[in-house]
């Protein structure tokens, strides 16, 4: 009978240890783990965008506080908000604004701030730069082989900004009011007379 009992018992614990040690996750979520093992530039860009983006944007700064403390305070907003990759005098930040739809052809929108300092252009045809990457301060070079498979992040997160965002703009009309969460990039002691801010985030203000 104790033998029985003891059998018992150790099947039960191996059970219970069995049952612990299996996760269960959702295909998705797995498959989009698994593609995150082998580079792919595209894969990576879009995984970030559907399952990170949003959580990062939540901390942009104002860009009217952003505007003064750049000719105020730039020491403060490099030191709170400000990115830089490697050994670089440029800094990258996470802006929050609104300005008006222009017209459908244009290449970029003026975004008017109340007494500001500079100006500023929301990107809406050619975007280029490593701004969007670089301003979430979610991918560390360190993690990448080479600075050519670094950069492609930043070519697939351009492309996704085109396709996801700025097409927004094709359904709305002249003066309708946008909001935007975007990425500057900028050497605050070489501030230039127009600063370009690349959008991330577009939707229209109700």
């Amino acid at each position: 009978m104790k033998k029985y009992i003891k059998i018992s018992v150790f099947a039960l614990i191996v059970i219970v240890a069995l049952y612990n040690s299996v996760y269960f996750e959702k295909l998705d979520e797995r498959k989009a783990k698994e593609s995150m093992k082998t580079f792919d530039p595209k894969d990576k860009a879009h995984y970030f965008w559907d399952n990170e983006l949003d959580k990062l944007l939540a901390s942009a700064i104002d860009l009217k506080l952003f505007d003064s403390q750049l000719v105020d305070n730039p020491e403060n907003l490099t030191s709170q908000h400000g990115k830089a990759v490697g050994i670089t005098s440029s800094y990258c930040f996470l802006v929050s604004g609104q300005t008006k739809q222009f017209l459908p052809d244009s290449e970029e929108i003026p975004v008017e701030i109340t007494d500001g300092r500079s100006e500023y252009k929301l990107q809406i045809k050619y975007i280029f730069s490593n701004a969007a990457r670089d301003a979430t301060d979610y991918f560390n070079i360190d993690d990448f082989e080479n600075t050519m498979d670094f950069n492609a992040i930043s070519t697939e997160l351009n492309k996704l900004i085109l396709q996801r965002e700025v097409s927004k703009l094709d359904s709305l009309a002249d003066g309708d009011v946008i909001k935007f969460i975007g990425a500057v990039e900028i050497d605050p002691k070489n501030i230039p007379d127009q600063i370009a801010i690349v959008p991330l985030k577009i939707e229209v203000a109700r």
